[in-house]
Order: C-alpha cells, then sequence, then structure tokens
C-alpha cells in the first residue's frame, strides 16, 4: 500500500469514526439531561418511541436516505442529528491532520466532542451538567502531564483550571449580590475551569473576552428581533430577561482560540501575548 493511499484511508477512517461519536453525542445531549441512561435502551424515535434499526442509524447517510423523516411515524428528524455528527467527523479529520495518528489528535477530539455536548445541552436546558463539566476538567489535569494537551504541562493545566474556577465564581457571586438573582450559573464557572485546563492559563483571556463579546452581540440581535430565549431550565429556573446562556459561547471562544489563535493574535496584535 503507497503512503498517500494509506493517508487517505486513515483520514477517511478517522471521518467515519468521529461521525459515529457525533452519533452518540446525539443520545447524550437528549438524554443526558433528561437524567436518562446513554447506554440503553438502543437508539428510539422521539416521537413514536419505534426503536431504530442500525440501517437507519447510519451518521448522516441514514438521514438523507429517509428524507429526514422517521421510517416508522414518518415523523421529521431534526437536521441537528446530521450536523453534529458531521461536527464530529470534521473534529476527528482536523485533529488528524493536525497531530497526526498521536495521542494529541485523540485528546483533541476528546475535548471537542464534550464541548459540543456541552454547547447543545446547554441551549437546550440551560444547564451545564456535572456529568460533563467534571470530565472536561479531571481529563485536563489527567492529560496536561502526558504533553497531549495545549496546556503542555500539568503547572499551565492547574493554573488555568485554579484560575478559571475562580474569576467566574466571584463573577457568579459578585452578580448575585449586585442584582439580588442568579447573573451566572455555576456550570459555566466549572466549565472555564476545565477549559483553563486543556488550553492553559494564558488562554482564559482570550477566551472570554470572544465569548463575551459574541454573547454580547448575539443577545443584541435577538432582542432586536424579539426572540430572546425564555424557557426555563430543566430544574424549573427561569432565566432573567434579555439572558442568554453564556455556556455555547465559552465553547465558541474556546474552539476558535484552538483552531485559530494564531490568525487572531495577526488580526489583534495584542493577542499573541496569550499564545
Amino acid at each position: 500500500m503507497t503512503a498517500p493511499l494509506a493517508a487517505r484511508l486513515l483520514q477517511a477512517w478517522a471521518l467515519l469514526a468521529g461521525a459515529s461519536i457525533g452519533s452518540f453525542l446525539n443520545v447524550v445531549i437528549a438524554r443526558l439531561p433528561a437524567g436518562q441512561s446513554i447506554v440503553t435502551p438502543r437508539s428510539r424515535c422521539p416521537r413514536c418511541g419505534a426503536p431504530i434499526a442500525w440501517y437507519d442509524n447510519v451518521p448522516v447517510l441514514s438521514w438523507l436516505l429517509l428524507r429526514a423523516r422517521c421510517r416508522a411515524c414518518a415523523g421529521r428528524i431534526s437536521a441537528r442529528y446530521p450536523l453534529v455528527e458531521l461536527a464530529g467527523g470534521a473534529a476527528a479529520l482536523l485533529a488528524l491532520r493536525r497531530h497526526g495518528p498521536t495521542g494529541a489528535a485523540a485528546a483533541e477530539l476528546a475535548l471537542v466532542a464534550l464541548l459540543l455536548a456541552l454547547a447543545l445541552v446547554d441551549l437546550d436546558t440551560w444547564l451545564l451538567p456535572h456529568a460533563l463539566t467534571g470530565p472536561l476538567l479531571a481529563g485536563a489535569l489527567l492529560l496536561a502531564p502526558l504533553g497531549v494537551t495545549p496546556a503542555g504541562a500539568l503547572g499551565p493545566a492547574a493554573a488555568g483550571a485554579a484560575i478559571g474556577v475562580a474569576v467566574l465564581a466571584a463573577v457568579a457571586l459578585l452578580g448575585r449580590l449586585a442584582f439580588r438573582r442568579e447573573a451566572m450559573g455555576f456550570g459555566d464557572v466549572w466549565l472555564l475551569g476545565g477549559l483553563g485546563g486543556w488550553l492553559g492559563v494564558k488562554a482564559l483571556l482570550p477566551v472570554v473576552l470572544l465569548a463575551s463579546l459574541q454573547g454580547a452581540l448575539v443577545g443584541l440581535l435577538l432582542a432586536a428581533a424579539g426572540r430572546l430565549p425564555r424557557h426555563a431550565s430543566t430544574d424549573g429556573w427561569v432565566p432573567p430577561e434579555s439572558a442568554v446562556p453564556f455556556g455555547p459561547f465559552l465553547v465558541a471562544g474556546a474552539l476558535e482560540w484552538l483552531y485559530l489563535s494564531g490568525w487572531l493574535a495577526r488580526l489583534a496584535p495584542p493577542l499573541a501575548l496569550f499564545r
């Protein structure tokens, strides 16, 4: 087998494996906030409850062949399912191209998968479950000494985790004192701690800056359009008027810094200090 052919086969395998991980993430996103097992029962239609056969559960392809409808009840299947699968495939392929078939590639894929699940769960429920933020933080601290995470070593990872938790915890507590209501959930606190653990202490400021700018912009646009989300979280908490969940923007900022820090530093040279 020639080297170019072997490389293409490896990339195809990465794409398929990543898409399969995306398919599993769809299960996690749907079941974890509801307190359901992510292992059993097997995948079912959320409308009619019919089990989904293996040939109807092939990432992306089955959605296309079924024309976005359940075989049993003909109910529509959200486009988010194949989009998450495509995101998983793209993340795996990108990790392979950035790091080769190494532990760093596997670690990066695990990070992106966790962040994708966290962002979508937060969008749906206004919650960042400890079942996801806990492994995010623990994985950062366990893998950093191996040199396979962007933090590079345990020192920057531990400092990033500690400062990330401390900064947002202070913001959350001060916001509660100032406004006499919860201004930020502690799920965001643990999320930023996990991000600091993975990316290192220097990445915290750019990530928070990117998240805050984009969150403010999206909030203003949604408010102008009269489409701010007002549904309660699954534990009954009702978000303040004009609020948007911050977790997805923290995730966006982290991924932008992970993949685009060089370009962002060229665009805004002071950011080069944080690379």
